[in-house]
C-alpha cells in the first residue's frame, strides 16, 4: 500500500509531462491576455500623456514612454514603482484604482515592450 502511494505522485508527474503542451496553451492564453488587458488599462489611464505603444510619441513630452520605464526602473520592482507612481502621482498624473490585478496587467504589457 505504500509503495502503490509512494509510486502513484511521480507516475502522476511523468503524465502530466506527457501531456500534449503540458497545460502550456493554458498559461501562454493567460499571458497573453494580461498583457492585452494592460495594454487596454495603459489605453484607457495613461495615454493622454504618455505613449503606451511601441513607436508612439508621448502626448506629455515629460511623461516617459511606456518602453523607457524598463530602462529607468529597476525592472524587478516595476509594480511597486507603478504603484507609488501613481498612488503618489504630481499635479498631472490622474488618480485611478490601481490594484494588483491592474498592476499586474500594466507591468506585463510594459515587460512586453521591445526595449
Amino acid at each position: 500500500m505504500v509503495l502503490g502511494r509512494l509510486l502513484f505522485f511521480p507516475l502522476l508527474a511523468v503524465l502530466t509531462a506527457c501531456a500534449p503542451n503540458g497545460g502550456g496553451d493554458r498559461v501562454a492564453d493567460d499571458a497573453a491576455g494580461l498583457v492585452a488587458g494592460g495594454r487596454q488599462i495603459a489605453l484607457t489611464n495613461c495615454a493622454g500623456c504618455h505613449a503606451v505603444d511601441a513607436g508612439a510619441t508621448s502626448p506629455l513630452s515629460s511623461a516617459p514612454h511606456f518602453q523607457d520605464l524598463r530602462r529607468l526602473y529597476d525592472p524587478d520592482r516595476l509594480a511597486e514603482h507603478l504603484i507609488e507612481g501613481i498612488r503618489v502621482g504630481h499635479d498631472q498624473m490622474p488618480v485611478f484604482d490601481l490594484d494588483i490585478r491592474t498592476t499586474d496587467a500594466l507591468v506585463a504589457y510594459i515587460k512586453s515592450l521591445d526595449p
